[in-house]
C-alpha cells in the first residue's frame, strides 16, 4: 500500500471518538480545491506492506482508525488492511472515500463502522470538477447505494467551493440523496485555501460564506437536515 502520512491522534476526524489517522497516497480524480494536492500522483507517498503497517496504526490511545487520502480505495489492499484492524474488535474504523472504486469498497464493507462519502456535485458536473474524461458519477452512486444497503454508518457531505459550487447543487444532491433512500445529516463543509491547495488551481476560489448556505435550509427534502462544518 502507498502510504503519504499518518496521524497518531485526530480528535475531530470521526465525531466523538479520538482516532489514528491514515494518508494513503494516489487519487484517481483530480480536484482543483484538494486539501491534500501533493499526495493525489499515483507516485506519492512509499510503499509499505500490511503487516508493517498495522504496526504503525496500533498502539496508540485512540479509539479506532480513520483512513483517508488521497483516494484509499484505489489501494487494491485495503480490505486486507481493514480486516487485519477489525481484529480490534472495539475499534471504530472509519473509511473516507469519494465512491469512485465500488469493487474494492464492496469488499471493505464488512470491517467498517462508518464512512465520509464525498460527494463532488450533480451528476452532469463530474467531469468538471473532478478534471476527468470519463464521468465516475454511475460508480458513485453504487458505492452510495451499496453503503445504503449495509449496516455500515453513512456520512456524505460536500465541500463548497466559492466560484466552482453553486448554491442549487447542494439542493440536487440532496434531493438525489433523498431518492437513493437516505434520511439524516449531509454535511457541508467551507473550501479553505491553505498550503495543502495548489495556489494556481485556486486563484479564481473564494471561501463561501456561511449565511449563503445557510439560505439553502428550507429547500432541502424533509428527510434531511444540513450540517455545516465551516473551518
Amino acid at each position: 500500500m502507498r502510504v503519504a502520512s499518518i496521524i497518531d491522534i485526530s480528535l475531530v476526524d470521526v465525531p466523538g471518538i479520538p482516532v489514528t489517522v491514515l494518508f494513503t497516497a494516489g487519487c484517481n480524480l483530480d480536484c482543483p480545491y484538494c486539501q491534500n494536492a501533493e499526495i493525489i500522483p499515483l507516485t506519492s507517498g512509499e510503499k509499505i506492506t500490511i503487516d508493517d503497517l498495522v504496526l504503525k496504526l496500533r498502539g496508540n490511545l485512540t479509539d479506532g482508525y480513520c483512513i483517508t487520502g488521497g483516494e484509499p480505495t484505489i489501494q487494491k489492499d485495503l480490505p486486507d488492511l481493514l480486516r487485519k484492524l477489525r481484529f480490534e474488535a472495539t475499534k471504530h474504523v472509519n473509511l473516507n472515500t469519494q465512491g469512485t472504486v465500488p469493487d474494492v469498497l464492496q469488499k471493505s464493507i464488512p470491517y467498517l463502522d462508518s464512512v465520509w462519502f464525498d460527494i463532488k456535485t450533480i451528476p452532469e458536473r463530474y467531469c468538471d470538477v473532478t478534471r476527468v474524461s470519463n464521468n465516475p458519477w454511475p460508480r458513485v452512486e453504487q458505492s452510495i447505494k451499496m453503503i445504503l444497503d449495509s449496516n455500515v454508518a453513512f456520512w456524505p457531505r460536500t465541500t463548497y467551493v466559492g466560484g466552482l459550487i453553486k448554491p442549487n447543487e447542494i439542493i440536487r444532491i440532496s434531493e438525489l440523496l433523498s431518492n437513493l433512500g437516505f434520511s439524516g445529516e449531509y454535511t457541508i463543509q467551507n473550501f479553505v485555501k491553505s498550503a495543502g491547495t495548489r495556489a494556481a488551481d485556486v486563484k479564481n476560489f473564494t471561501e463561501p460564506n456561511l449565511d449563503e448556505v445557510k439560505s439553502l435550509t428550507s429547500q432541502i427534502p424533509d428527510s434531511i437536515s444540513l450540517r455545516f462544518e465551516w473551518r
